[in-house]
């Protein structure tokens, strides 16, 4: 009895402990150790009969070799979540085969033959939300054999294309500064990029403004400019509203001069208003032409000029008379009409100023040329692929090419600048791969292991940037007078083309700052003239080595002048090369103008056939600026009866040991020397005394040992008749 007590005890408190154990979980399945090993299964040549796939697999399956058609294997791609397939057929012994993609209505997206006989073809990032399917074929008829068909399943990761998306309605949406990762992962990969544009909203002035406006809210501006750039504040300020950036006044001071007693809205918040930043220490004395400093370098002389009050000074240092009224139609040296955007108010301010031509009050019915439209510069940034040659296009929302450019094998490109017009709300980015070899060895390199990034934002110098493409004359970007752009020299070999527009006879000068890494060459473009004419390069500059400036002064300019900015050909390895690249450091291209009123040198003016006319007792001012420029001016004398006495003083100047020629023009149009002043001695005064017959003379102005140059001081040529 005892034995079966205890037998008793002891059971009850087994039960106590079954009761408190934890509930066994439910059994979940069978778990996946890995790719399912799978068996094609005939009939499989229609989608209907396909070979459902929705996990990892692997697929051991077999092409029948038919002599009068191509077998073909279908399979159904069906997970239960959005997954990326990489999918990859090994090849056929002997044979080529095709790896094809449809979507669930049996619609073809992409076929894959960028393979040889017996080699495997891969997608590897396939986007598959609902279900796919995959055709497996031989590129021929009476081609078969064993293959495999690998399939891996993941899930999508933020920031990654999803294929197919070679098309526009297939476009991958990119917000401007975000990274996308993709592959160009087949011969004929093409990766489309949908990237839209901030609204410029361009609201009405409001109500009891000026002309100008006022300076937008900095909380409000649709592209995230802060109130610095391109307008400047007027709070706390006695001038009036904020101008846009790069616009000037008609002495060729800046705007931002004006703002405010004590340069309150100084631009970019460098310094005070109308006391702009010195570039650096190169040897610019005044930016953009800022108007000079007073006594106590607070601007006042900007003030003065803007007032309208006499002894103003223009951008050349020499004093000028007040402006005289505006021609109507113009902003008259105030603001135009705010914007909503200011980036887009400045480009269209720009355009505005520098690119229409206003009809002159005796041609009333001239119409203008209409304003350029306001463009919107971005930054785009491709990370190179092995073995990969890419071709990157940027085109409108229409699909027209904007700018396309061709990559080196394995490059990484750094685009800046790159144009859109603001009124496109949306602009595509394409990446392909390029085609590589002549012939029948021609191909488009692909690389399914190593993916590429792309990034596409906005450049942050807003309206002053130019915009690419501009390579070409007739796409050169617009500069203002008193303004600047912001540029770069990439990718390697690019160049730069500007074109500055007049309604009136100008003097420009133009100056280009130096940058890390670049020796820079700045010149003044003539357009080609007839079909098969080519440029003509009238100037040049490239006085300085890397990372100094180039300038041109007194350059003559009615119409239109085109310059050009690019690197310096340089000898390596025995071949003269234009590598120069800096995608990180922008260089910047002033403008400043004054009147042509006949007193100062009309650049070029360095060949016999350009020589600027004097007027006897006139005196004539000029630099002899760059290395080995030469001046000629011209002296007619023909209708005079008899022999002319004539007295010719040439003012030197510091460096420069000027020297002053004299020559006659002969009847062929040869050039004889007739008299020389060139001592050398300094910045001493040189002078010619020489009793003229009639006929037509030319002096000449340069370095007597064409190996210095002065942009900053000019001499000064006067002829006189003498007794």
């Amino acid at each position: 009895m005892r034995r079966w007590g205890w037998a008793c005890v002891l059971g009850l408190m087994l039960a106590g402990c079954k009761e408190d154990k934890a509930p066994e979980a439910p059994d979940a399945g069978p778990v996946e150790t890995g790719p399912a090993a799978l068996t094609e299964q005939e009939p499989n040549d229609r989608p209907d009969q396909a070979l459902d796939l929705t996990r990892n697999s692997t697929v051991s399956a077999e092409l029948t070799a038919q002599p009068n058609k191509a077998d073909e294997d279908w399979y159904r791609l069906a997970p239960g979540a959005p997954r990326i397939a990489d999918v990859t057929v090994s090849g056929l012994p002997g044979g080529d085969i095709t790896l094809e993609v449809y979507d669930r209505d049996r619609n073809r997206l992409v076929g894959i033959n960028s393979e040889g006989e017996g080699k495997p073809e891969r997608f590897p990032n396939l986007f598959v939300e609902n279900e796919r399917f995959l055709r497996v074929v031989p590129t021929r008829k009476g081609v078969g054999g064993a293959y495999t068909l690998e399939v891996r399943m993941r899930a999508p990761e933020d920031g990654e294309e999803r294929e197919p998306n070679d098309r526009a309605v297939d476009a991958v949406s990119l917000p401007l500064g975000q990274t996308v990762t993709a592959f160009l992962g087949h011969s004929g990969d093409e990766d489309w990029y949908r990237i839209e544009l901030p609204d410029p909203a361009l609201p009405s002035p409001p109500e009891g403004t000026g002309p100008g406006g006022t300076a937008e809210d900095p909380a409000t501006a649709p592209f995230g400019d802060s109130p610095a750039r391109g307008t400047a504040p007027t709070e706390g300020g006695a001038g009036g509203p904020g101008a846009p950036q790069g616009q000037d006044d008609a002495l060729g001071g800046g705007l931002a001069g004006t703002r405010g007693t004590n340069g309150a809205g100084a631009q970019d918040g460098q310094g005070p208003s109308g006391a702009r930043q010195d570039l650096g220490g190169n040897g610019f004395e005044a930016e953009e032409g800022a108007a000079p400093r007073g006594p106590e370098g607070d601007g006042a002389s900007g003030l003065m000029a803007q007032e309208g009050m006499q002894g103003g000074m223009n951008g050349f240092g020499r004093d000028e008379a007040p402006p005289s009224p505006a021609v109507e139609g113009t902003f008259a040296g105030s603001e135009p009409p705010p914007v909503g955007s200011q980036a887009v108010g400045e480009a269209i301010a720009r355009a505005l100023d520098a690119g229409t031509a206003v009809a002159a009050p005796s041609e009333p019915d001239v119409p203008p040329e209409p304003p350029e439209p306001p463009s919107v510069a971005l930054k785009i940034e491709l990370t190179g692929v092995d073995g990969v040659r890419p071709e990157l296009s940027v085109l409108s929302a229409a699909e027209a090419p904007l700018f396309t450019l061709r990559g080196k094998e394995g490059e990484t490109l750094s685009l800046r600048n790159i144009g859109v017009r603001a009124m496109d709300r949306v602009v595509y980015v394409v990446v392909k791969t390029s085609w590589v070899g002549t012939g029948k060895e021609a191909r488009r390199t692909f690389n399914t292991t190593m993916p590429y990034t792309l990034t596409v934002s906005q450049e942050e110098a807003g309206a002053s940037a130019e915009l690419e493409p501009n390579d070409e004359l007739h796409k050169a970007t617009t500069l203002t007078a008193g303004g600047y752009r912001e540029g770069f020299l990439a990718p390697r070999g690019d160049v730069d083309h500007f074109v500055l527009k007049t309604s009136e006879p100008v003097l420009a000068k133009v100056e280009l700052t130096g940058v890390e890494r670049l020796d820079l060459v700045l010149s003044m473009v003539e357009p080609p003239e007839g079909d098969s004419g080519k440029e003509t390069v009238l100037l040049r500059a490239n006085d300085g080595a890397i990372k100094e400036p180039e300038r041109l002064n007194n350059v003559a300019c009615e119409g239109a002048c085109y310059f050009r900015v690019e690197g310096a050909s340089r000898k390596v390895d025995g071949k003269w090369v234009k590598d120069f690249e800096n995608a990180e450091q922008p260089y910047r291209i002033t403008v400043t103008t004054v009147p042509d009123n006949g007193g100062e040198e009309r650049e070029p003016n360095n060949t016999a056939d350009r020589a600027q006319d004097l007027t006897l007792g006139q005196p004539m001012r000029g630099t002899v600026y760059p290395v080995k420029d030469t001046d000629f001016f011209r002296l007619d004398l023909s209708d005079r009866p008899v022999r002319t006495p004539i007295r010719a003083t040439l003012l030197g100047i510091l460096k420069v040991d000027v020297g002053l020629y004299l020559h006659r023009v002969q009847p062929d149009g040869k050039l004889s020397l007739v008299q020389t002043a060139d001592r050398a001695k300094g910045d001493q005064p040189e002078r010619i005394r020489y009793s003229a017959e009639p006929g037509v003379y030319l002096f000449e102005v340069r370095d007597a040992r064409n190996r210095e140059s002065n942009f900053q001081d000019a001499y000064q040529l006067t002829v006189e008749e003498s007794e």
